[in-house]
């Protein structure tokens, strides 16, 4: 019976790096259909890189960063494995450390190693091989030689290493996963497994270890705390452990605020829209008292609760963290085939020039044209797109859009244009202050700037003030295939726009330098045959108004 505030969040604050994802290799399985389903999931939760953990050795390692890494640069990066096969044999330790060698110079970001260490793997007298064993020692060492961090599963949830009966919390899980049971004879505890584990990283201080599932002990946030404060190169993620984390949300906030350094976003879930969703709206809001089980599976018969960190902090969980231990350039997700899908967008610098509506300027060519997709299915099977570039003096936009068209009638400056065909910009220039502009155009080049205050979803447009000398913008349109008038029949339109910064005064953040970040969104309207159809370069809402979904413009 309890109401509650019930928040959808989309896409994350900041593009988001998973650390911990299983994506399958070799070819036969990472097929181009496959691979495209990732990414779309990937591009509709705005998640930039994807970490895959199942590279393996040899040629399947090759087939895998084949398709992932190098097929799509900057969108996944692909962890190496070793073979405990034959670990009785007097080279094994050697040869894991060549074969793991070889799997960095192939291109392998970095080792995984799963729960099967501590709790499966036996050599031939039975003996379980330890976390700690002095086999591991050269593959470790090899790990610190190139840097490359050490994605490491031991033990599991607590409840597995207790009795199955009516005390157990996971009960219902593990009637439907027996071998996930280690309650037994046969089996190590679970704290005996966890300090294996922290011996190594004491051992091997120059081994970047990231311990999955919070530290492997996400039960008990005051046992990894300690860890982490002993070893300053022991990391954390927290994939499939949100059910954990978000029931003792007051001390989960405490511990993200305290280790914001040395926390990575991860799910352990293939990528899925939904799935991502939910980690999302544990970082960021403070709903309350709602399932989690989309994020992975249903863990517990508990509600969750979300601890609402700040920016500063998902920013560095989200990919700030993952970006320094993996050595990833912060403009490693470039544009794919002119879509940059993880809603950021780098906006070059360039000297001021003039607007001609053709995009005919050198000075174009140093932005990459970046899609607006469709909103829906069913709209014009129209292209749009854009350009962008910013100078001393102010913002250079370019529109670009295939049509039919020219659903446009003699229109004013400031009248209603996007009731007729149109693009649009939105710029919020700083986040403290929910005000914004907004620049319409349609293709006769009439236009509508104005600057928006929003509360809570109320808003209206101000026109500018003195709109005229340095404060006015410079446009101009051109058309192909027909007449630039009302009714023409056309092949496409193109606008060009500059909005000088004394124009967008008084918002704060502005004039833009290197590495500023404005948050923004680019539109598009049309309404040929009646069918109105609507372009967006980020998600948003019903409303193109839905400001807090907008993607986030980086000044280079």
């Amino acid at each position: 019976m309890l109401v509650t505030k019930q928040t959808i969040v989309e896409t994350p604050r900041f593009p988001a790096i998973d650390i911990h994802n299983h994506l399958g290799g070799g070819k036969q399985f990472l097929t181009s259909e496959r691979v495209e389903r990732y990414l779309t999931e990937m591009n509709e939760a705005g998640v930039r890189t994807v970490v895959n953990l199942d590279g393996g050795w040899g040629d399947n390692l090759k087939e895998t960063i084949d398709a992932l890494d190098k097929a799509h640069p900057g969108r996944f990066a692909t962890f190496a494995l070793i073979n405990f096969d034959g670990i009785d044999d007097p080279d094994w330790s050697e040869r894991e450390a060549k074969r793991l060698e070889e799997s960095f110079r192939q291109g392998a970001r970095g080792l995984k190693i799963d729960k099967r260490l501590g709790l499966r793997y036996r050599d031939k007298s039975g003996r379980l091989m330890p976390v700690d064993d002095p086999r591991l020692d050269p593959v470790w060492a090899m790990c610190a030689k190139h840097r490359r961090p050490v994605v490491i599963h031991v033990s599991d949830p607590a409840a597995f290493f207790t009795p199955l009966d009516k005390n157990n919390e996971r009960w219902h899980e593990l009637n439907e996963h027996p071998n996930w049971l280690f309650f037994g004879e046969q089996f190590p505890k679970q704290q005996e497994i966890l300090d294996q584990l922290h011996r190594v990283i004491a051992k091997h201080p120059k081994t970047t270890f990231i311990n999955t599932h919070f530290g492997n002990n996400a039960e008990d946030l005051a046992s990894v705390g300690d860890k982490l404060d002993k070893y300053p190169n022991m990391y954390v993620d927290f994939d499939a452990r949100i059910s954990e984390l978000g029931r003792q949300p007051y001390t989960a906030r405490r511990f993200f605020l305290k280790y914001q350094d040395r926390i990575l976003f991860g799910t352990d879930t293939t990528p899925r829209r939904e799935a991502f969703r939910i980690y999302y709206r544990f970082l960021e809001t403070d709903d309350e008292y709602f399932d989690c089980s989309a994020s992975h599976h249903r863990q517990g018969f508990w509600m969750i609760y979300g601890i609402h960190l700040p920016d500063e902090v998902l920013e560095k969980i989200y990919f700030r963290n993952a970006e320094r231990l993996l050595e990833i350039a912060p403009d490693a997700a470039t544009a794919v085939d002119g879509v940059n899908p993880v809603n950021q967008l780098r906006v070059p610098a360039t000297a001021d020039f003039e607007v001609t509506g053709d995009a005919s300027r050198e000075e174009w060519k140093k932005a990459e044209w970046v899609a607006i997709p469709s909103r829906k299915q069913s709209g014009l099977p129209y292209e749009s797109r854009m350009k962008l570039l910013y100078s001393p003096t102010g913002l250079y936009v370019l529109f670009h859009g295939t049509d039919k068209k020219l659903t446009v009638t003699n229109l004013a400056d400031f009248d209603n244009l996007w009731e007729q065909d149109v693009f649009e910009l939105f710029l919020w220039t700083d986040e403290k202050q929910p005000v914004y502009f907004e620049y319409e155009i349609s293709p006769l080049g009439a236009e509508l700037p104005i600057l928006v205050p929003n509360f809570d979803g109320k808003f209206l447009g101000w026109r500018p003030w003195h709109y005229d000398g340095p404060r006015k913008t410079r446009k101009a349109t051109t058309v192909s295939g027909g007449d630039k008038q009302p009714g023409a029949a056309v092949a496409s339109w193109t606008a060009e726009v500059f909005i000088p910064y004394e124009l967008l005064k008084p918002l704060q953040n502005v004039p833009p330098g290197p590495g500023t970040t404005w948050r923004a969104n680019f539109y598009r309207m049309d309404y040929d045959d009646r069918n109105t159809s609507h372009w967006s370069w980020v998600p948003v809402g019903p409303s193109f108004h839905d400001y807090r979904k907008f993607g986030t413009l980086v000044f280079e």
